[in-house]
């Protein structure tokens, strides 16, 4: 019986780090099931699920660490069936960039109870001024008790407090 493991992994930028990865996964047996890779300030980091061999674990372990300028990390997969009952949306946030953004709104969701599944944020320029601005795409899930007028009034309010432009979808 095959068991799955959370891979995760960052080094410095460079050709083949995924390559290196998933043949040693096949070389142990592994299938590489699916995963979430990023380039970032000269780092490339990622998080994949894997299944494999309990037996097989030690080796890929071992062949993981081994791979030249790269950190790795593995650990058992937990199923969630909690994530069955969720409500899944997503935000859209945009604004004047300033530290604390990510703060207050995670904090707002976190009293909300809801569940943060997928971020991507990023800061640029704005379209038509070029000042900085912080732009995210945040994926959550909302426990079916929570009340989503009594969420999106929170998020209203963190909006307005943030002087951003939150989009719940």
């Amino acid at each position: 019986m095959l068991t799955d493991l959370i891979v995760t992994f960052v080094g410095d930028d460079r050709q083949g780090i995924v390559q290196e990865l998933s043949q040693r996964v096949t070389q142990n047996g592994g299938n590489w099931l699916e995963s979430r890779m990023s380039r970032m300030a000269g780092k490339f980091a990622g998080i994949a699920r894997i299944a494999i061999e309990p037996s097989h674990v030690e080796g890929l372990s071992k062949e993981l660490m081994a791979i030249d300028g790269l950190s790795t990390l593995l650990e058992p997969a937990k199923g969630s069936d909690e994530d069955l009952s969720m409500l899944a949306f997503s935000l859209s946030i945009i604004g004047p960039d300033r530290p604390g953004i990510m703060s207050e709104i995670t904090a707002a969701l976190l009293k909300k109870q809801v569940n943060l599944a997928e971020v991507d944020t990023r800061v640029g320029p704005a379209p038509m001024s070029g000042e900085h601005t912080f732009f995210a795409e945040v994926n959550i899930l909302v426990p079916p008790e929570v009340s989503m007028a009594a969420l999106e009034t929170t998020l209203n309010q963190v909006a307005d407090d943030l002087a951003v432009d939150i989009r719940f979808e």
